[in-house]
């Protein structure tokens, strides 16, 4: 139920088939945009790709490569932190430790099974367990040309970002990916990665030279999740503002005044990147 504080607080738009929620600040907000002084900050894992979509982590798993107990292991892991990730009112600490586990213990799983890069791009082709966004690829497309910086901030596998991206025809000179990115030798996996990604230290992104000279003269970061966590992913951008976006699509009863509270723009009900390109006037 809505509290008259709540009531205040939000304006619900319906264009169409689309429904959006926007706070009185994210209105304003919006009012100002400047298309030549923004760059996008979003997330991966159910954003980019759609709430029903498997996480990056748990291709491997999933994709019958690899025999049934490699996916009785993961399911193990899974069934057990993912309610954990999905409570937004779990103290951050507490919170910020167990995706840690949850990331190093998934991690440590593809090295017990000894993945393998040459099934990555048949996982993402014909698994069908990754399912873009409707509409992100003309999203994409339209910030590659009006030359707007997109990073893509994760903490999933950088692997299969950039191939289901380059499958899309969607991968291009605009867009930057900070993730967790696996290595291989002779085609098996390696233990490479020191400090994993996680969904609660996403804030600590490391930015290269390159994607400084792209954001430095931008000032509003456009940020794209579908965690509270995700709102931390301007922690060390050197922008002077931000609009936030979050698809609010699992525990809603439970979540949903929280998105209203943090997000100034939450989006329901499965909406797609249409709506964000029609509120930042992209086309």
């Amino acid at each position: 139920m809505w509290s008259f504080k709540m009531l205040q607080y939000v304006i619900i738009c319906l264009v169409g088939d689309n429904m959006f929620i926007i706070s009185n600040n994210g209105n304003k907000k919006l009012s100002k945009i400047d298309i030549h002084d923004i760059f996008v900050v979003a997330d991966f894992d159910r954003t980019i790709t759609t709430g029903s979509s498997e996480a990056t982590f748990s291709l491997f798993s999933l994709s019958g490569l690899y025999g049934s107990e490699y996916e009785f292991e993961r399911s193990l892991v899974h069934d057990y932190y993912r309610p954990i990730e999905l409570d937004a009112r779990l103290p951050y600490q507490e919170k910020f430790e167990l995706m840690r586990d949850w990331a190093l213990e998934s991690y440590g799983l593809m090295l017990k099974y000894k993945v393998r890069e040459s099934d990555i791009e048949n996982i993402v082709r014909e698994k069908k367990l990754l399912e873009l966004r409707s509409g992100v690829v003309e999203f994409i497309n339209n910030l590659n040309k009006l030359g707007i910086p997109l990073i893509i901030n994760s903490a999933g596998i950088g692997n299969f970002i950039e191939c289901i991206l380059r499958l899309n025809n969607c991968y291009s000179d605009n867009i930057f990916i900070s993730a967790n990115f696996l290595e291989f030798k002779d085609d098996v996996i390696v233990d490479s990665i020191k400090d994993i990604i996680h969904s609660m230290n996403k804030y600590d992104i490391k930015l290269s030279d390159v994607v400084k000279t792209a954001i430095k003269d931008r000032k509003m970061a456009i940020i794209i999740g579908d965690q509270l966590s995700d709102l931390n992913m301007d922690h060390k951008l050197p922008n002077n503002s931000n609009i936030t976006f979050g698809f609010l699509e699992a525990n809603i009863r439970k979540n949903e005044e929280l998105f209203r509270e943090r997000f100034d723009v939450v989006l329901k009900d499965n909406e797609g990147f249409e709506s964000i390109e029609k509120l930042l006037r992209l086309k």
